[in-house]
């Protein structure tokens, strides 16, 4: 009888132990990056390209949020555990020489929970952040006038495809980007269409139009008061509430329109 008792009650404990873990495994926080997937780092990514694009100017700034983009072919989550690297992308244009100021700018609207800070000197202006969650997001400039913020995951389990929330309409915000298309008699090869939820409600969202030519006929029909950036290869303004970029690579002619938050 004895023994019976002393085996019910370690099986007990054992049951309370695993209560535990498993209760632990459910509502505690990770502890490290590998406790995690990349399906629980995308809305912290894209809360915090939410925050930056929210610390804008809007009249001088023009903007273009991409998509989820792997950035490694493999990475090691653990030594036995293969994983996957995914990063956000929110390009910035403004006006020449107001770089630094804009990186401090957004600094300094972030939570102080991401502890951001940045770095200047002659040559480089750089921003780097910890959004949470193990979300690490930097900024910087990357030419006269246009600025790049990542949101990046760092190396974690990939469990399930990355997919981007899909448009309520296929065609729905491709009115600026279509006027740009008829005022150089082109038709797109293809659209895409790039959003997130914004911290304090809303959607930001990018339309985006490959076409062919070098989008000049269009700039001329800008007002010189609309133009944020005019450069050989970028072009960006503001069209009432949309901000909008032609950029011109040698194969193609990419037009965005992006709004929201």
């Amino acid at each position: 009888m004895k023994r019976r008792w002393i085996i019910a009650g370690v099986i007990a404990w054992a049951l309370v132990i695993a209560g535990f873990g498993y209760y632990s495994y459910r509502n505690d926080p990770p502890t490290a990056r590998d406790q995690t997937t990349i399906a629980d780092a995308l809305p912290t990514m894209d809360e915090a390209l939410g925050r930056i694009f929210a610390a804008l100017d809007p009249a001088g700034s023009v903007s273009s949020l991409g998509g989820y983009t792997r950035t490694e072919r493999s990475c090691r989550v653990t030594t036995a555990r293969e994983g996957a690297r995914f990063e956000r992308v929110l390009l910035v244009y403004t006006r020449k020489d107001t770089e630094p100021a804009l990186l401090d700018r957004v600094s300094g609207a972030l939570p102080p929970a991401y502890k951001s800070s940045v770095t200047h000197s002659p040559t480089t202006h750089l921003l780097n952040a910890d959004a949470g969650n193990f979300v690490a997001v930097r900024g910087g400039v990357t030419a006269p006038g246009q600025l790049r913020f990542t949101a990046d995951s760092g190396c974690r389990v990939q469990d399930e495809p990355v997919a981007e929330a899909t448009p309520a309409s296929e065609t729905a915000n491709r009115a600026p980007v279509q006027a740009v298309l008829d005022t150089l008699g082109q038709t797109a090869t293809e659209w895409r269409t790039h959003r997130l939820t914004c911290p304090a409600g809303g959607i930001l969202w990018t339309v985006e139009a490959t076409a062919t030519g070098d989008g000049a006929r269009a700039r001329t029909t800008v007002p010189a008061s609309a133009v944020i950036l005019d450069d050989a290869k970028v072009f960006a303004y503001r069209a009432g509430a949309a901000g909008l970029t032609l950029r011109t690579s040698d194969t193609a002619l990419t037009i965005t329109s992006t709004a929201g938050c």
